[in-house]
Formats: structure tokens, C-alpha cells, sequence
């Protein structure tokens, strides 16, 4: 079980391999305004709030390795919302999502959902509201710009997958 904790929240996503968005291509020019695109989407109010309030939700609530039953729910209520399939549960509370054909090639991205046996010293409207855990390894952060890129992946899917 050791190597799963290592990879409690995956979203796998399958690419088109000549697609200039991941690929390397001549046309340098074009390949950076596709990735600028994707930064832009990264940076728009819609996303970057919608990030911020997930991290906000999931920092309040931190839970110890093995036992995020609420923030997995968290992140399986944001994939259903964005209707991308994923495998739940993977070493106890993990999540897989998955974007695309599940056909090779793939990429996976991951983030760590788990919090610290530490008290929250700062105060402030969202610090944690568990006495001796927090998010003091940007846990909470990780995960939720995971979401963020799963939410961008999906809405391009269709430039992403095996034609």
C-alpha cells in the first residue's frame, strides 16, 4: 500500500500526439498561443475563484493520510459537476480521474490530499476548523489547481483524444 499513498489524486488524460497544444512542433509561434490559451483559461475569474473557494473548503477541513472520506467526496462531487469519469477508491480514499479515451499515450497529473497533525496558528476566515490538522504542506492548493486543470482539460477534450 505504501506506493498509492504517494498518488491519492491522479487525473489521467490522453493526448493527441500532434497536437501543437502538447506536442513539440515547428511552429513554435503557434504551439506558445496554444499554452497561452490554457494559462489564460488558468487565470480567468471563472477558474481561478472557482480554485480558490475548493482550496478554501478543503483548508478548513484537513483530514490525515487515509482518512480524507470528506475531501475525496470533495473532489468526486467537483468531477461528477464536470461529468469526468474517475476510479474511487484507490488506497482508501484516493481518486483517479480520467479525461479522454484511456487509450495510450496518457499523461497524469497528481496531487497529495492530505493534511498535517499540526495546530493552525494564524488566524484568519478560512483557517482550519480541525483542532491539530491543517493544510501546512499546500496539500489543499495542489489538489485544488488539479481541478482547475481537469476542469480546463475537459472543457478541451475534444483536442486532447486519439483521432
Amino acid at each position: 500500500m505504501g506506493f498509492f499513498n504517494l498518488f491519492l489524486f491522479i487525473i489521467i488524460f490522453h493526448v493527441f500526439v500532434t497536437t501543437p497544444i502538447f506536442s513539440h512542433s515547428n511552429n513554435n509561434e503557434r504551439s506558445s498561443s496554444s499554452i497561452s490559451n490554457f494559462l489564460d483559461l488558468a487565470k480567468s475569474p471563472e477558474v481561478f475563484d472557482w480554485m480558490v473557494r475548493i482550496r478554501r473548503k478543503i483548508h478548513e477541513y484537513p483530514e490525515l493520510l487515509y482518512e480524507e472520506f470528506n475531501t475525496s467526496e470533495v473532489i468526486r462531487t467537483e468531477l461528477d459537476k464536470m461529468g469526468i469519469s474517475y476510479k474511487h477508491p484507490v488506497a482508501e480514499t484516493g481518486v483517479i480521474g480520467y479525461i479522454g479515451t484511456r487509450k495510450p499515450p496518457f499523461v497524469a497529473i497528481r496531487a497529495d490530499i492530505d493534511g498535517l497533525p499540526i495546530q493552525e496558528m494564524v488566524e484568519w476566515e478560512h483557517k482550519s476548523k480541525v483542532d491539530g490538522k491543517m493544510h501546512a504542506c499546500a496539500h489543499d492548493a495542489h489538489t485544488a489547481m488539479l481541478l482547475g486543470a481537469a476542469k480546463i482539460l475537459k472543457h478541451h477534450e475534444d483536442q486532447i483524444k486519439i483521432h
